[in-house]
This record gives structure tokens, sequence and C-alpha cells, in this order.
């Protein structure tokens, strides 16, 4: 149910950016209109992006009010976002670590870019997991 609520959220994150500045008056684009196509916010194994947060207690503090909740702060620019950002899946490398907490499980990915994993929810990402768990 959370994975639903999450995917809903990140979409209308997108739509909300996506809208957030119209052109001005006047101006004229200089494009054709885009073809429709494959979202690009979905890598090529499939899936939207997810919400990962350097710490996990920050993790835990932004998911508390459920991921719809969690978008929306993301999407303040105004808003403390705790260190957390939406994560696309192609930048997920593989799983660095898992804890379980408070009868919950959260995974740490490893991304392409840094040294610096992400706790997401266990499950959010498919990726290979730390060997001997």
């Amino acid at each position: 149910m959370t994975r639903v609520f999450l995917r809903l959220s990140v979409g209308a994150l997108g739509l909300a950016a996506a809208f957030a500045t119209p052109p001005a008056l006047g101006q004229q684009g200089g494009r054709a209109p885009a073809r429709p196509g494959p979202d690009k916010a979905a890598d090529r194994r499939g899936g939207p992006p997810v919400i990962g947060c350097p710490s996990l207690a920050n993790y835990r503090m932004l998911m508390h009010d459920g991921a719809p909740a969690a978008s929306a702060r993301l999407a303040d620019p105004k808003a403390d976002h705790l260190g957390c950002t939406v994560l696309p899946r192609g930048d997920v490398t593989g799983i660095a670590d898992r804890v379980s907490l408070g009868g919950r499980s959260y995974d740490c990915a490893s991304l392409r870019n840094t040294t610096a994993c992400h706790w997401v929810e266990a499950g959010a990402v498919d990726r290979p997991g730390p060997a001997g768990r």
C-alpha cells in the first residue's frame, strides 16, 4: 500500500514541477512538441523513483506521516528536506546494508555517483544485497 502512495506522490511531484514555471506571454517555444515516450524518471529496469536519505533517523522522521506527505515536503523548496532526496532507480547500484528497527526493515541503497548510501524502505529497490545477510 505504501508503494502505491509513493508512486502516486512521485508522479504528482513530477507534474507539479512541470507546471511550476509557465512560459512568459508572447514567448514562443523553439522546439516541436515532444513525442510521447517512456517515463524518463523510471529506469530501464522499471519503477518510479524512490525517496532516500543518508541518515536513517532523518528517513524515519520524513516518512513518519507517509509517502504522500514526504513527497509534498520534498516538493516544497522552502521546507527542510533533512538531506533526503528523490532517487532515480537507475542510480541505485545495490544494497550496502540492511537493518530492522521498530518492527520495520530498511535498506541502505548504494548510489552510482556517491560513496554514501541512502536509506530506503526495504524492498523499494530490487538490487542485490550485501553478502552473508
